[in-house]
């Protein structure tokens, strides 16, 4: 068991993170401010559509530039009006003018804003955010004097074999201050 936790430790720390600053922390929750970050991604036509080999195939030389680019974490996916997507995020090394542009039609380069984020970690092997983190999400922002300001993102750390009770998985809620 040791051994397992050992080598899921090692197998997540071994990928660069979005690049991130913790404003603040309680609990399993943080207020986050987010850099701008260049994505790859690709809409997928239900939750069992397998997003994730397009967007590998990319990092895995299927660009212009025929260039294996890293694996990063997380794993980014969003749902809105009945259509998902899910996104790499580009190492940081990468500016707009740098990255190659995907083979696939089905995949695109994208730039996220910087932006802030509120963000809630937990573990288990889900496809979806359990409604119970939503709310808890939810109530730690207007606690904080929060306003959500655009869909909920969901953000997964670890590789598929990884146990449940091991993995990091987090829901991430665009916000701004409330003006008082």
């Amino acid at each position: 068991m040791a051994s397992a936790c050992a080598a899921t430790k090692f197998t997540r720390a071994g990928y660069e993170e979005a690049s991130h600053k913790v404003l603040k922390k309680e609990g399993s929750a943080e207020l986050r401010h987010y850099s701008e970050l260049q994505l790859v991604e690709t809409t997928m036509a239900s939750d069992q559509d397998n997003g994730f080999m397009r967007l590998f195939r990319y990092i895995d030389g299927g660009n212009d530039k025929q260039q294996k680019i890293a694996m990063t974490t997380p794993v980014f996916t969003t749902r809105k009006n009945g259509e998902s997507t899910m996104a790499f995020v580009l190492p940081d090394k990468f500016n707009k003018e740098d990255v190659p542009l995907p083979n696939l039609e089905t995949v695109k380069n994208t730039t996220q804003p910087e932006m802030l984020l509120a963000a809630y970690r937990y573990s288990g092997r889900h496809r979806i955010t359990p409604v119970k983190i939503d709310s808890k999400l939810r109530e730690w922002i207007k606690e904080n004097n929060l306003v959500a300001t655009g869909d909920p993102i969901e953000a997964f750390y670890d590789p598929p074999w990884t146990p449940g009770f091991l993995r990091r998985n987090e829901l991430l809620i665009p916000v701004t201050e409330r003006k008082k």
